[in-house]
């Protein structure tokens, strides 16, 4: 079920929140700024696993935090290359990733922020 709700989603009783790269700027960034652990981890997954535009990383946290990264626009990881555009391709792939963490992890309850139109 669906429930669209407004405010700090920093604040959210949810199970895990997922947001979209780069972690400069938005909700990323908050994270990013409240996780400071979660960015260092991200940099080290991507070093290690090169990821493509559409997958997706959960990361687990103290106090049982979870934050899901969708991957969402190319370059940006490995070369120092600024990111580039996403797309709706992308977009979707990265939300079926998502799906399968979701399901994966058991997650009841998801906050995701409304992304804009591509």
């Amino acid at each position: 079920m669906i429930h669209e709700l407004t405010g700090d989603i920093l604040l959210t009783k949810a199970q895990a929140i997922a947001a979209n790269d780069p972690m400069n700027q938005g909700l990323a960034l908050s994270l990013h700024e409240q996780y400071p652990a979660m960015h260092k981890d991200f940099h080290y997954w991507c070093h290690q696993n090169h990821p493509k535009p559409g997958e997706a990383w959960v990361w687990g946290g103290a106090e049982g935090a979870r934050v899901v990264n969708l991957i969402t626009q190319e370059g940006g990881y490995g070369g120092g290359n600024r990111p580039g555009k996403a797309s709706e391709s992308i977009v979707n792939h990265a939300l079926r990733a998502l799906k399968k963490i979701v399901e994966k992890e058991g997650f009841n309850s998801l906050a995701l922020p409304r992304l804009a139109t591509v």
